[in-house]
Formats: structure tokens, sequence, C-alpha cells
């Protein structure tokens, strides 16, 4: 069983990061999530979510913590599935 999208981003942010990430760890107001951090995060959800995010998915609201980042991966990926 593979882990969920929530628990594969945790990990990795706890990876890139170095501190300990929680599902509402708050990325940006703690600035865990600085502009080198956010690049490596695009990486990792295009690359490992196949999902394609638009310059308009980037918003703080939607990068808020790993529980929204999960969500918006969530919704790309029905949107994909039902336009294929």
């Amino acid at each position: 069983m593979s882990a969920s999208i929530q628990e594969q981003l945790v990990e990795f942010l706890n990876s890139v990061t170095g501190q300990t990430i929680t599902d509402s760890t708050e990325l940006i107001d703690s600035g865990l999530l600085d502009s080198l951090t956010m690049m490596d995060l695009l990486v990792f959800v295009e690359s490992d979510f196949e999902v394609r995010l638009d310059f308009q998915d980037i918003r703080p609201d939607l990068f808020k913590n790993p529980a929204t980042i999960s969500q918006l991966i969530a919704e790309q990926q029905a949107e994909q599935k039902k336009a294929a």
C-alpha cells in the first residue's frame, strides 16, 4: 500500500527543511517554505504526483500547509483524470 499524498508531502518537507513538519504546519508564515524550498516542492509535486500546476495554482492559500497542498494535488489529479 502506498503512502497518502499528505504523508509523502510531509516526508518530503521533513527531508528538505530538516524540521519536523506535520499536516497543519504553517509553511509560509513560519518561513519554512522559502523560494528555494518552493522550487524543490514544485518539482517534487509535478514529478511524483504527475500533475501540472498552473501559475494561478501557486498561491499562498494553496501552499499554506501540507493539508492544503495535498488537497490541491488531489483536485488536479481528478481534473486530469476527467479530461483524459
